[in-house]
């Protein structure tokens, strides 16, 4: 039976997560092919997809993770969400061998359906823990609100703006250097 994954377009923050049933030799192949820039490389290949950004895909032996689980890698090192890893958290554990992590990233914006070789065995999918941008404001406060100009009390006259002002000034002022010219004027003739 052919597993068909179908990657829609613009697909972000998701981890898919493979087991390869390959000897040592071709595992290592497959992690030599993502770390080259060869767009028809064995990654493609296997994977079933048409166009792989190499650059967002890991192959690599699970014994190369020291003393750190695979699920705990994929939490701290790949950002994946807790919730979505621990219900797989048993499955990740009993994996041994190579693996092929494969980031949303890699299929560069675009809907494929891919069709992996029956040598790789999708684990799970997991969602990345993306930005909270609401960063817990609520914001529908009033001070959020635009326009929050308090309401114009009818009673209450508003004092003029400083622009007025100064033009009043200047008034009186042309006023009265016309008067004291004008009497001048008067007391010479």
């Amino acid at each position: 039976m052919i597993n068909t994954i179908s990657v829609p377009a613009l697909e972000s923050g998701v981890i898919r997560v493979f087991a390869l049933s390959l000897s040592e030799a071709d595992a290592k192949t497959l992690r030599d092919s993502a770390s080259s820039q060869d767009t028809q490389s064995a990654l493609n290949d296997a994977l079933g997809a048409k166009k792989l950004d190499l650059q967002h895909v890991e192959v690599f032996a699970i014994a190369d993770l020291s003393e750190m689980a695979l699920a705990d890698y994929l939490l701290e090192g790949a950002g994946a969400t807790p919730p979505s890893l621990e219900k797989d958290r048993g499955k990740l554990s009993a994996l041994d061998g190579w693996v092929m992590v494969v980031y949303s990233s890699a299929f560069g914006g675009v809907a494929q359906e891919i069709t992996p070789a029956p040598e790789l065995t999708l684990i799970g999918s997991y969602p990345q823990e993306g930005a909270d941008w609401t960063g817990g404001v609520d914001l529908r406060t009033p001070s959020a609100a635009p326009n929050q100009d308090p309401p114009e009390d009818p009673l209450v006259k508003k004092r003029p703006s400083d622009a007025a002002m100064s033009g009043r000034i200047a008034t009186v002022a042309l006023l009265v250097a016309f008067g004291v010219v004008g009497l001048m004027l008067w007391v010479g003739s």
